[in-house]
């Protein structure tokens, strides 16, 4: 079945499935969608489930999803959704039916539209700290992709330099960029280990793509930042390219790696919580973790590797915080900066929690799942709610 979402997709979605093609890898997986804001009345699931079937062979092959139906109650973190089905078939609509659940779920419960006037605003503000440093636009999962257009154009008012999908980018007579997903990188981990994830997905993005296209690893999955960042690097030098930069993502759930040691050690110590508006040492991206990786990035040969931002930077106050400790530490810590822009919405968030070589090993509504199926980002692991109800 053609997928007639793929201008609305995030376009690190269509890389990964044309590596996926490539490299002949298409495993089950279990998708696992959440909305983080709550508790309140969901909505949007049966479009999200409608876009997935009509845009994927997920019937024909036997995959199902389970929800919870239009006007359920949910509470924050809870899954709604689970999808089981070979990730070729999902891979590419991630951003397409997490859009209309965020949407609509925030349009039931908070009676809320987006405000185009206020984003670009926000981008000026942001585009402005970053002081000549490329601001992306990532925000299209956040919203229904029928205003995609309008909402990443708001986003070029306001300054972005690129965004990720290629309708939204057509604003700017620009395609949408993008490099690798944790979807990807579960995948390698599947085949290669979850500590080879990151390296392995990185290099198979670099056997397949132009090579004109900077070779990005997204490098918070194992919670390893530095240790993934330098055997990336070793792992694309030895297939004769190079890493041109990396992106941390660090969820919340977690304390980027060295964080903790960097910030015991520090002239902070005692006001770690309140240094730096209180961004040096929170959980997620901290300003602690950024530094600590900028120098070991610093340490490995060769060309300068640029260090990416996201998680939290369409804050004006975040990216002060971050300049001001660039100050402090007189070091350039980061080259750009990938936002949403889409803040204060009930955003929806999927994560692939297993991954096997049938529906059965993934299915925990089947059979529950074998420990070596469960195959997830750190920090989300499997959330199960088998109250779900099976819609495919």
């Amino acid at each position: 079945m053609k997928n007639k979402m793929q201008a609305f997709a995030d376009k690190y979605f269509l890389r990964s499935d044309e590596i996926l093609r490539k490299e002949g890898l298409n495993p089950w997986v279990n998708m696992q969608v959440f909305v983080r804001k709550g508790p309140g009345e969901i909505a949007g699931i049966d479009e999200a489930i409608d876009i997935i079937t009509q845009n994927s062979n997920i019937a024909e092959v036997g995959g199902r999803i389970y929800a919870k139906s239009e006007g359920d109650i949910y509470t924050p973190t809870e899954t709604v959704m689970n999808i089981v089905a070979p990730i070729q078939s999902i891979m590419p609509l991630e951003t397409v039916y997490l859009g209309p659940i965020a949407s609509e779920t925030t349009r039931r419960n908070d009676h809320k539209e987006i405000d185009l006037e206020a984003i670009t605003r926000n981008v000026e503000q942001v585009v402005a700290l970053a002081g000549g440093r490329p601001v992306f636009y990532f925000g299209a999962r956040h919203w229904h992709y029928n205003m995609d257009a309008e909402i990443t154009a708001a986003a070029f008012a306001g300054g972005c330099a690129s965004a990720s999908t290629d309708n939204g980018a057509s604003t700017a007579g620009q395609k949408g960029m993008g490099t690798i997903p944790h979807a990807l990188e579960n995948v390698y981990a599947f085949y290669h280990g979850v500590e080879n994830a990151v390296a392995e997905s990185t290099a198979a993005f670099d056997r397949h793509m132009d090579p004109n296209i900077p070779r990005v690893a997204l490098v918070d999955y194992n919670n390893r930042e530095i240790d993934d960042s330098v055997q990336t690097s070793e792992k694309l030098r030895s297939q004769g390219s190079r890493l041109s930069a990396v992106r941390i993502d660090t969820c919340g759930e977690n304390y980027a790696q060295g964080a903790r040691e960097f910030v015991r050690d520090s002239e902070f110590a005692q006001t770690a919580d309140q240094a730096f508006g209180g961004y040096f040492a929170p959980s997620g991206v901290s300003i602690a973790g950024a530094i600590i990786l900028r120098q070991w990035l610093d340490a490995i040969p060769g060309p300068r590797i640029g260090l990416v931002l996201s998680s939290g930077f369409s804050s004006p106050a975040k990216v002060q915080a971050f300049n001001d400790a660039e100050a402090h530490y007189g070091m350039k810590i980061y080259d750009s900066i990938g936002a949403g822009f889409l803040d204060g919405i009930r955003t929806s968030t999927a994560d692939i929690i297993a991954v096997g070589n049938s529906a059965d090993q993934v299915d925990y509504f089947v059979a529950p799942i074998a420990e070596h199926n469960i195959i997830h980002k750190v920090g989300r692991p499997p959330k199960y709610n088998t109250t779900l109800e099976r819609r495919v």
